[in-house]
């Protein structure tokens, strides 16, 4: 049996404008969502997570239509430790082929949930995600879904996933309108090579609603790692699947050029640092202040190992180091124009 109390320390961080708490860094099991086999691993990589001082672990529906939530219910039955001390989330959108086991309907957000919890064996989970957008649903209809589950006990909080900062702020009014409860988070891709919609699109709502953010892909679908810069190699997790983040960055020579040229001069910063490049990005990752927590997954135990080290790695990031960074990166998002000074807003990081 795991010891009552995480064995290291792990920064916590408040999620959004609520009093919960979740560690910088967390754990998603999105890449062997598809595998029943890999249980024995995800439920090892889950009790090194928590030796490190981990508590938030996130799965959705729509993973392996509903294999992710197997495998994290039999992995937080096996690490077996007070349900009090974890953070659990999932998301909702698709649960079924069938018309109305998809999308963000009362329907289907509180058969979903049900469902969901049926798999994870669990009386509630602590935060629920609408996963996308669903444009044939009413807003309301969403936003009272969701407060009723809140209002059941099954889900503490709720939050967004993708959806644009207009969208968000449409649910927000809605609640304002109706006195309904208000979601606390946002799940979107953010790292080196995915900045735009973060670091621009999202600051009102980080400065006037105060939203949090459980960002993913980090490692920008293992590209930030490296290991992809001369192809897939043989047996990677990607070596028969579709990996959209090779496609997007490394898709045809012109990009994997400029591309591969960016992570080698990343890779001389993380020697100087003395970690590695995947490190490296995580630390960039949640040394933004908008950071939550940075969801990463892995396959083995030394994944996790390597990957919590980003935490000490964060803290050295100087701003002349984080200088450094943006001059290889060339990609920092230009932030709209403050009139009251006539001079842009300053950047989020």
């Amino acid at each position: 049996m795991v010891e009552a109390q995480p064995r290291k320390e792990m920064e916590m961080r408040s999620l959004g404008p609520s009093g919960l708490k979740v560690s910088v860094l967390s754990y998603g099991n999105w890449l062997t969502s598809n595998d029943k086999s890999a249980e024995e691993s995800t439920i090892a990589c889950i009790k090194r997570c928590w030796e490190h001082g981990i508590n938030f672990f996130d799965t959705a529906e729509i993973y392996g239509n509903g294999t992710a939530e197997i495998i994290m219910g039999n992995a937080l039955k096996a690490l077996n430790v007070p349900r009090e001390q974890l953070v659990i989330s999932t998301k909702l959108i698709k649960g079924g082929e069938t018309v109305n086991e998809r999308g963000l309907s009362r329907k289907h957000i509180i058969e979903g949930l049900n469902n969901s919890l049926k798999r994870l064996q669990l009386d509630y989970v602590d935060v629920v995600f609408c996963h996308r957008p669903d444009s044939e649903t009413p807003i309301e209809e969403t936003v009272r879904a969701m407060n009723y589950l809140i209002e059941k006990g099954k889900a503490f909080y709720w939050g967004t996933s993708e959806h644009s900062a207009e969208e968000i702020q449409q649910i927000y009014a809605v609640c304002d309108k109706y006195g309904l409860i208000k979601p606390i988070v946002e799940q979107p891709q953010y790292n080196m090579l995915c900045r735009e919609r973060f670091e621009v699109e999202y600051g009102t709502l980080f400065d006037k609603y105060r939203m949090g953010s459980t960002i993913w892909s980090p490692l920008a679908g293992g590209i930030l790692t490296g290991k992809y810069n001369f192809g897939i190699p043989a047996g990677s997790r990607f070596e028969n699947a579709q990996n959209f983040s090779y496609a997007t960055y490394m898709g045809d020579e012109e990009k994997k050029k400029k591309t591969v040229a960016i992570l080698e001069k990343l890779t001389e910063v993380a020697k100087g640092l003395d970690c590695t490049l995947a490190q490296l990005a995580l630390a960039w990752a949640i040394a933004n202040k908008d950071v939550s927590t940075a969801i990463f997954g892995a396959t083995k135990v030394e994944q996790v190992d390597d990957n919590v080290k980003a935490v000490e790695i964060y803290k050295k990031l100087t701003p002349e180091i984080s200088e450094k960074i943006e001059e290889i990166l060339g990609n920092r998002p230009k932030t709209p124009m403050n009139f009251k000074t006539w001079s842009p807003f300053p950047p989020r990081r």
